[in-house]
């Protein structure tokens, strides 16, 4: 039996809105629309005599609490950690003073005016102090955690197109039972 002129229609229809959707989920680039890290005091990869009493990190747009940071020495020693206080686009966290020489970790966790929660690290290197052996694992990628994020909004999209596929291309199955 050949197709019906409205069975062709929406058969050829429903391929071009899954070819359309597709187009969409594999070309497009990711967003960036939330808050982006500008700049950070200390700077980083800046080397410093000592770490300074307080960290800065400024976002290009405000951020929300909850706000963490977390510094630590090369031995693992945490010199910050917790609730920073937000103001605007900067946080703010108090450092205590470790005394170890070497290459610290900045860890921050930030919820960016859109919601979205913001995740990286900055590195900076002191140089006055005791040295220890580097017992902290750099993971060296800070975005890893944004990707996973953002993987269950490209599962549902997905599972958004298979459904919508399916609901366009019922009443084909049903005409075809109807004609057998």
């Amino acid at each position: 039996m050949s197709p019906t002129p409205a069975g062709t229609v929406v058969r050829g229809l429903a391929l071009v809105l899954l070819a359309a959707v597709g187009l969409l989920l594999v070309g497009s680039p990711t967003a960036h629309g939330h808050a982006v890290l500008v700049s950070t005091t200390p700077e980083d990869g800046a080397t410093v005599a000592t770490m300074p009493n307080e960290i800065v990190l400024t976002f290009n747009e405000r951020v929300t609490t909850p706000a963490y940071v977390v510094a630590e020495a090369p031995d693992g020693t945490k010199v910050a950690s917790g609730e920073a206080r937000t103001d605007g686009t900067s946080v703010r966290a108090t450092t205590e003073p470790a005394g170890i020489a070497g290459k610290y970790r900045i860890s921050y966790r930030v919820v960016s005016a859109d919601g979205h929660p913001i995740s990286g690290s900055v590195y900076v290197t002191v140089t006055e102090g005791r040295t220890v052996e580097t017992t902290r694992e750099d993971d060296g990628d800070t975005d890893a955690g944004f990707v996973h994020e953002h993987r269950a909004h490209f599962l549902w999209g997905a599972a958004g197109v298979v459904a919508a596929a399916a609901l366009l291309l019922w009443p084909r199955r049903r005409e075809d039972k109807e004609d057998a």
